[in-house]
């Protein structure tokens, strides 16, 4: 059988090794495609938390249970249909959504208390100018207290969601103050 075919590894039309790109990895799985991220407009993130403040009765030890988070996600996919451009607003992305709202409620609480070069307003934030953006660049820039740099976003727009969030926090975590405070160096919020 010369001249056959039988029992090669190789076809009758091929010129030598198969052509590799070395660009390519070889031997890889193929990338996995991430989920586009949830984006939240503030007129979605209101109805988030007035669904929550609805579900008030679901907290268990101070945290939302599980079917509620799957609730929320229902019900922002009625509300507000996913489009194109937006991931889809899933019980985690609502968890998640949840938890940076109330990261930026303990910081704007944190901005209230505090009366050194800049005072809050819940319309403008913390209306830094140039002759207390120093204070304010010192102020978001402590390696030790988180809270501080999750202010950012507050130096001169409202966190307009304050009132609401605080309305889902246990009242030992909401942040109040009581008298004249001032900012110091460290995390510490110092009574004058």
């Amino acid at each position: 059988m010369s001249g056959s075919s039988a029992g090669s590894t190789r076809s009758l039309h091929s010129r030598g090794p198969p052509v590799v790109d070395p660009f390519v990895p070889q031997g890889l799985p193929p990338p996995r495609s991430r989920k586009k991220a949830a984006t939240w407009t503030v007129e979605e993130e209101a109805a988030l938390l007035n669904f929550l403040y609805s579900n008030l009765g679901q907290v268990a030890d101070g945290n939302f249970k599980k079917v509620t988070w799957n609730a929320a996600a229902a019900y922002m996919a009625r509300s507000f249909p996913p489009s194109e451009n937006a991931g889809d607003k899933t019980a985690e992305a609502c968890e998640r959504k949840f938890k940076m709202l109330k990261k930026y409620y303990y910081a704007v609480a944190d901005l209230k208390c505090v009366a050194s070069g800049f005072a809050y307003d819940d319309n403008h934030g913390a209306m830094i100018t140039l002759e207390n953006a120093d204070l304010w660049d010192r102020y978001t820039k402590l390696i030790t207290c988180q809270s501080h740099k999750d202010a950012k976003p507050f130096r001169n727009s409202g966190f307009p969601h304050f009132q609401s969030v605080e309305l889902l926090l246990p009242s030992s975590t909401r942040g109040r103050c009581n008298g004249p405070y001032f900012f110091t160096t460290s995390c510490s919020v110092v009574l004058a």
